[in-house]
């Protein structure tokens, strides 16, 4: 195919753009939708993203002139899954091949350059994981990271090979990257660094963490003075809550809750004191906390009257499934007029997930008016939906 010279590359690199975008998958986007950062939000945009990348393939295989100017929008985001593991080595040589100059336009930034996600869905074998770990190393400019498999504790004889390895040297080849300057988002399936110390390099950087499984084999740990003077920029985590896991996290949260102003607590399973227990945890750590997030499978726990809230100025809410009665629906109004008593420095107050926002303006509709109307008059905090549209309040 010849490409048109009335048309500049200018033009044609925005018409890529334009085709190859999902929303909310990149930085500063991403940051709009953080309180659903975790599953939630891998079941919203993690297909789109798999179309994307789909779409961004056959861009490139067009013409030569199509693949110089598309290619970097096919290597922004690199989504790998079941489909894709065979291919791992096929990525790294062609990784590899750019930055060795082969294949590239003179002059031109090799392919990891442009490389900002990296999502891995799948469980690796050892020499996947080897293999990834030599992808990473050619990726200096991750922003967001997603391992959903569990790493493989380190080792002396594979340390050099191990992935939490990579992330920690990638950008050791260039004295301008010495650290990490653009990884602010990392999600793992398990929690890679035992003694629940993060490496310096990444915790400069990150902002945000989210483990699905917290486990610190260390317990002897003497909060903050073990930091030493490395400079902190974690501000918000992900806690996937269940009964297993709470030690580990109290460890995490005396090394890190004082850098915290934002938590997301997603509840696996549906007992009170797991809530009670982490929110404790959480009120007694993380003093500068103003964003809190449930995710939950039930709301009545909100109602309970032992349930004690931090000072917060934003409170985000969703429960996993659709309300199933009117039950539920109530219980979110009662939960937030209390609120509106026991809480004064909430301000906002936002439903995350758009199936709990749709079941209540369409199925329970005259209840949530009604409540909106009358338990909640004169309330002093905005009521919004997922995507801020203001439902309540000024």
């Amino acid at each position: 195919m010849k490409m048109s010279t009335r048309i500049p590359p200018e033009v044609w690199d925005r018409i890529f753009e334009i085709a190859t975008h999902v929303p909310y998958i990149l930085i500063p986007e991403i940051f709009d939708k953080s309180t659903l950062i975790g599953d939630e939000y891998n079941t919203i945009y993690l297909p789109a993203l798999a179309d994307a990348f789909a779409t961004k393939r056959n861009l490139v295989l067009v013409c030569k002139q199509w693949w110089h100017l598309a290619t970097r929008y096919l290597y922004r985001a690199l989504f790998i899954n079941r489909r894709h593991s065979r291919k791992l080595l096929s990525i790294w040589s062609t990784l590899q091949s750019y930055a060795n100059g082969k294949g590239a336009v003179p002059g031109a930034k090799p392919l990891g350059w442009w490389t900002e996600r990296l999502d891995v869905a799948f469980c690796l074998t050892a020499a996947g994981e080897a293999r990834l770990a030599d992808i990473i190393m050619c990726l200096p400019n991750l922003a967001i990271v997603h391992l959903n498999f569990r790493i493989r504790p380190i080792d002396h004889t594979s340390i050099l090979r191990s992935i939490t390895n990579a992330l920690r040297q990638a950008a050791s080849h260039s004295v301008c990257l010495t650290e990490l300057p653009r990884l602010c988002i990392l999600r793992c399936d398990s929690m890679p660094w035992m003694d629940g110390v993060i490496p310096p390099n990444i915790l400069s950087s990150i902002t945000t963490f989210s483990v699905q499984e917290m486990l610190i084999t260390d317990g002897d740990i003497p909060g903050e003075s073990r930091l030493g003077h490395r400079r902190v920029n974690l501000r918000e985590v992900i806690i996937s809550a269940g009964r297993n896991g709470l030690e580990s996290w109290s460890i995490f949260m005396r090394l890190y809750g004082t850098f915290l102003t934002s938590v997301h607590l997603t509840m696996f399973d549906g007992y009170w004191d797991v809530l009670f227990h982490h929110l404790a945890m959480i009120e007694q750590s993380c003093p500068n906390i103003r964003r809190l997030t449930l995710s939950m499978i039930d709301f009545s726990d909100l109602t309970r009257d032992m349930l004690a809230l931090p000072p917060i100025e934003y409170l985000g809410v969703n429960m996993f499934e659709m309300f199933h009665d009117e039950m539920e629906s109530e219980s979110l109004f009662s939960a937030l007029a209390i609120f509106k008593d026991t809480l004064p420095t909430l301000r906002v107050v936002q439903l995350t997930h758009p199936d709990n926002v749709d079941r209540l303006l369409t199925v329970y509709q005259e209840l949530a008016i009604g409540a909106l109307e009358m338990d909640l008059a004169e309330c002093p905090f905005r009521i919004e939906d997922h995507d801020g549209n203001l439902l309540l309040g000024v």
